[in-house]
């Protein structure tokens, strides 16, 4: 309490003691008049005292409150804060301000990281009474379950099925689960871990299709089996390239007809190899070295129209019915000119596939539900046979006569890249290959 309220409350206090002593004096004399005229003035000065303290401690219950309930719309005035008192109470009102905005700011960042995450995420939260509740909880969970966004416990275990045995005990387990979502069976991968705090006791639960697994893995394995055999390959064509030098020096030493048809027969040799090997360790490194996605928001109708203008004059020579349909725009979230590069992949696969069939037709089509957007290229084909579905998105592996078998596996790695899906249905009438952006 600053020096000016000491002083008020010193002077009226020793207003009241004068007071009281000279109405104790009044009685004492007989002096009933005056005692009572002195009485009524004592009273006032206590109920002005007890205003005045009503005043300061009112303001400053007010401000516990606030921060008691996290009110932060409550100020002080410029005036107020003369005084010390108020001043320290709207310092105080204002580091806690800054620090809920700070606590609410970092919560979006966790939230948002949450929900970008490609697997499903659940945080149980529970207090020392048990009383659990659902302190995170991403969409990529529900959608895998196909389930409401349930923020209530009691609610959500009632729909998540068998995965309720595994978090009644609360403890850490690595485990394989089967679940029925919408009348057909698929395989999870179920991972849960601990936290604990002051007062909370967290239960971290992540949930992978068994297909995110194998991904994941395939995909590492590729990368590493690339990066060394572009190290490998490398090193061959080095002494190759070093090897058709020498060559070239030995034909101006030696001028013989023989000797310079066989040199030069050995040196068209190289340089094929040469070249063969250099196309092979390049297609490598678009695989090995794809960049990371710079992601900006895409008009995918847009950029679809404008790969099929450098398809036209294909299509009018091979008479290819192109079905799209343009009328609304769709956006996402990629990189330009990865996306565009995996449209036209898929686009040249179908104009092939579709190459000497009696109706030559290609269909496009954008979907659009909730917060994901698929596309879907259909052709008209004969379709991919069983025995080489598996090896469709396999580096290298190829039906075409001078394909180089990287095409849909680039294009499976963009689209991972871009957090999306890419798979495909055929038969002997048609294949229609579906990638799904998050």
């Amino acid at each position: 309490m600053g020096r000016p309220q000491y002083i008020q409350i010193l002077i009226r206090i020793l207003l009241l003691t004068i007071n009281g002593v000279v109405l104790v004096n009044f009685f004492r004399n007989n002096y009933v008049i005056n005692g009572i005229g002195f009485s009524l003035i004592l009273i006032f000065q206590i109920f002005l005292f007890l205003d005045y303290l009503k005043k300061i401690l009112g303001d400053i219950e007010k401000s516990i409150d606030c921060l008691l309930y996290e009110d932060y719309t409550n100020t002080i005035s410029t005036t107020k804060r003369k005084n010390v008192l108020y001043h320290k109470t709207a310092l105080l009102l204002e580091k806690n301000r800054k620090k809920s905005l700070q606590n609410t700011s970092e919560k979006l960042v966790f939230t948002n990281i949450i929900e970008s995450l490609p697997f499903g995420m659940l945080i149980l939260r529970k207090d020392f009474n048990d009383s659990v509740e659902v302190f995170q909880l991403n969409h990529a969970f529900v959608d895998f379950l196909n389930i409401p966004k349930y923020y209530k416990w009691q609610l959500l275990k009632e729909k998540i099925g068998p995965l309720k045995e595994f978090l009644v005990d609360w403890r850490e387990i690595k485990h394989t689960v089967t679940i029925s979502v919408n009348e057909k069976k698929e395989t999870f991968f179920l991972k849960t871990s601990l936290s604990q705090t002051n007062e909370h006791e967290y239960l971290i639960v992540s949930l992978e299709t068994i297909q995110q697994l194998i991904d994941k893995k395939e995909k590492e394995s590729w990368y590493k089996l690339m990066n060394v055999m572009s190290h490998e390959i490398i090193n061959t064509i080095t002494p190759i390239s070093s090897l058709a030098q020498n060559l070239d020096s030995l034909i101006h030493v030696d001028n013989s007809d023989e000797t310079f048809e066989e040199l030069s027969q050995g040196l068209r040799i190289i340089k094929r190899r040469s070249q063969d090997l250099t196309t092979f360790v390049d297609n490598y490194r678009k695989l090995a070295e794809l960049p990371i996605p710079k992601k900006t928001k895409l008009n995918l109708s847009e950029l679809i129209r404008g790969v099929l203008i450098l398809f036209n004059s294909e299509f009018e020579q091979k008479k290819i019915k192109v079905s799209f349909d343009d009328i609304s725009d769709y956006y996402i979230q990629g990189d330009k000119h990865q996306i565009e590069q995996v449209i036209i992949n898929l686009i040249s696969n179908a104009i092939y596939a579709v190459y000497n069939c009696k109706q030559c037709v290609i269909e496009i089509r954008l979907v659009q539900n909730e917060k994901r957007t698929h596309l879907f290229i259909k052709d008209s084909g004969v379709g991919i046979s069983e025995d080489i579905k598996e090896n469709v998105f396999v580096p290298y592996y190829t039906t075409r006569k001078n394909g180089a078998g990287i095409g849909l596996t680039l294009s499976k790695s963009i689209i991972e890249a871009h957090n999306g899906t890419i798979s495909f249905v055929s038969n002997k009438e048609y294949t229609e290959f579906q990638v799904t952006f998050l």
